[in-house]
């Protein structure tokens, strides 16, 4: 969750019963690491963190069915990018190489992205280790993307997420031990152009004090700073 909120603005809080209706809540289903898209709407919603699931890369994925995402390869422009070799898919799991349509996945107008959280692995649901189910397709020239990483979200999964939920151009939630600060295209962009309001949250454990050294500053004067300021709380 800390991962969702450190690189977008989609935020997760503590339930409170008489303000939260629909809620996530955790649980094991047979399905093992699973999750259903989007918002359900009718009370608790069960992310399955079944055996073997409670790895941060297939939390952070399963959380991205919450937030909206589907699977990356089952984009409707899919067979343009990989492809999908059915004969080696495990019997019963073929549903989850399906291929959704335009009126179901709306990418907002982003590319395929091989390198998303959200895309399966080249042997996902393989009848075996070393059989391909999804195959980059070859680029000449190039050699074939990687895929199925469970590291961290992609720039695509942030481009795409803050595109979704109408973030800001700025501003986030930082919970490193260190971090660089900027306004957008600062210094080359005057701090005048654009009334981008960035708001960025640091936070710390109990105990750590938090230090800000600022290297660099040029506001544009304004009567009572009410449009270029630098406030610190």
């Amino acid at each position: 969750m800390r991962h969702w909120e450190n690189f977008t603005c989609v935020k997760f809080v503590e339930r409170v019963v008489h303000e939260h209706p629909n809620y996530i809540l955790f649980t094991e289903r047979p399905c093992g690491c699973c999750s259903f898209v989007g918002k359900r709407g009718n009370g608790p919603q069960a992310i399955s963190i079944g055996k073997n699931c409670d790895k941060f890369g297939i939390v952070v994925h399963e959380l991205g069915h919450v937030v909206g995402f589907w699977h990356e390869h089952t984009r409707p422009d899919r067979d343009d990018h990989v492809q999908i070799v059915r004969d080696n898919i495990m019997t019963g799991q073929e549903y989850n190489f399906n291929k959704l349509t335009e009126e179901e996945v709306h990418s907002l107008g982003l590319d395929y992205d091989y390198d998303s959280i959200m895309h399966y692995a080249r042997n996902t649901f393989s009848k075996g280790t070393y059989l391909d189910t999804i195959l980059p397709r070859d680029t000449t020239g190039k050699k074939r993307p990687e895929i199925g990483q469970r590291i961290r979200l992609s720039e695509g999964d942030v481009s795409q997420t803050n595109l979704l939920y109408k973030c800001p151009r700025c501003g986030r939630t930082h919970q490193e031990h260190s971090a660089v600060i900027s306004s957008p295209g600062y210094p080359l962009t005057s701090s005048s152009v654009g009334g981008d309001r960035c708001e960025w949250h640091i936070t710390a454990t109990h105990g750590e004090r938090i230090v800000l050294n600022i290297t660099d500053m040029d506001i544009v004067s304004s009567e009572r700073c009410h449009l270029n300021y630098l406030e610190v709380r």
